[in-house]
């Protein structure tokens, strides 16, 4: 139930649903004045979420902080890759259709191969209401093999389809020890806070690395700071997806 209501709730804290909302409701009142005030309203909030300025600072002091993996000076035992980095399956295709946040997937084979990791476990089964056969982390495990990993170091945990039964699902398969005792937890620097702690919650002892940084394209000129830009409404959507996702979370006990 708490799966499906989160997913209702995502089309409720979006900004262009509210600029939606505002302007169909102008139409329907017949008070001339509210008509007005909300349709300025509807203006407001698009000149504001629009404004790359504003949401890359509010981006910048959210996102836990990357760091270079030269400052990992032992490998891991495993490094934790959480799911989201596929958009959907394409069966008539056969292959996997990427998210904007694949890096989580790049980075991690980028560090085994590095040898800052020693296994990658993919954590995350399907995040969508129908399609539940498409298991992100089989299908993506499939790609690791192509990339060079052997079997060997790929574990799956393919059961999980959102952070907190990513965390409860990943620290039942590592806790007993027998794949080591270091983990390094991958996944994009906006989602991490919360990752955090929903694995501390847990009991399973983490190290971050974010990856699939948001806020380091900001570059301080008069264009980006007055010019809309219609990708700003994404960045604000990830955003009050983590914040109303975490208060959701410290209500359900699940961080």
């Amino acid at each position: 139930m708490f799966f499906l209501l989160s997913k209702i709730l995502d089309f409720f804290v979006t900004p262009l649903a509210w600029v939606l909302m505002t302007f169909l409701l102008s139409f329907l009142l017949k008070n001339n004045t509210l008509k007005a005030r909300l349709r300025l309203s509807a203006f407001f909030i698009l000149l504001v979420f629009t404004n790359p300025w504003i949401v890359t600072g509010v981006m910048s002091a959210w996102e836990v902080p990357a760091r270079k993996s030269e400052t990992i000076p032992e490998p891991y035992d495993v490094g934790i890759v959480l799911g989201g980095s596929m958009r959907y399956y394409d069966p008539d295709l056969n292959r996997v259709v990427y998210s904007s946040s694949v890096d989580r997937i790049i980075q991690a084979l980028q560090l085994y191969h590095d040898g800052k990791i020693r296994k990658i476990l993919l954590s995350g089964g399907s995040g969508f209401v129908n399609f539940q056969d498409w298991k992100e982390s089989g299908l993506i495990a499939a790609v690791l093999l192509k990339s060079g990993v052997p079997e060997k170091d790929i574990l799956l945990e393919n059961h999980s389809r959102n952070t907190y039964e990513n965390a409860v699902q990943t620290s039942a398969l590592l806790q007993n020890g027998q794949q080591g005792k270091r983990f390094l937890l991958i996944t994009s620097a906006f989602h991490m806070r919360r990752s955090l702690l929903c694995f501390e919650k847990s009991g399973l002892k983490v190290d971050p690395f974010s990856v699939d940084t948001r806020s380091a394209t900001h570059i301080h000129t008069l264009d980006r700071i007055i010019q809309p830009d219609a990708e700003c409404l994404t960045q604000w959507d990830l955003l009050l997806h983590e914040w109303i996702g975490l208060l959701m979370y410290k209500i359900m006990g699940y961080c």
